[in-house]
């Protein structure tokens, strides 16, 4: 059991973290940086490659923990070139289909799923 002292310090961490969360620039909002005169891109072209994958990724699991038909607490999100890959289980083919559009709604280039559907007995 957490005492008052340790439910505010938990708490402070979920807000912290919220914030650096929040605090990420979106890519389209982004300047690009530049070392000794040349951009970042051009030193590292996998950058912003990168940096939009990861932000898709965190798109797309926000989108899926805010919708009302899925639970995404079994759903494993990858991203690779923009394209999304859903893994895990989910209830019912109803919820496959709208994780599906959830990933689409966060900007997925294309979705491809892996995800598998309770039995129910």
């Amino acid at each position: 059991m957490h005492t008052g002292k340790t439910q505010g310090k938990v708490l402070a961490g979920f807000v912290i973290a919220g914030a650096l969360v929040l605090a990420l620039p979106l890519l389209s909002q982004a300047q690009e940086k530049s070392f000794a005169g040349k951009p970042i891109s051009s030193l590292d072209p996998h950058y912003l490659d990168n940096k939009a994958d990861l932000r898709l990724k965190l798109d797309v699991k926000r989108e899926i923990s805010l919708s009302p038909y899925v639970d995404g607490d079994f759903i494993h999100v990858t991203v690779r070139d923009g394209v999304v890959t859903l893994r895990g289980s989910v209830e019912d083919q109803s919820a496959v289909n709208a994780a599906i559009e959830n990933a689409k709604e966060a900007g997925a280039k294309k979705v491809v799923s892996h995800l598998t559907t309770e039995d129910k007995k």
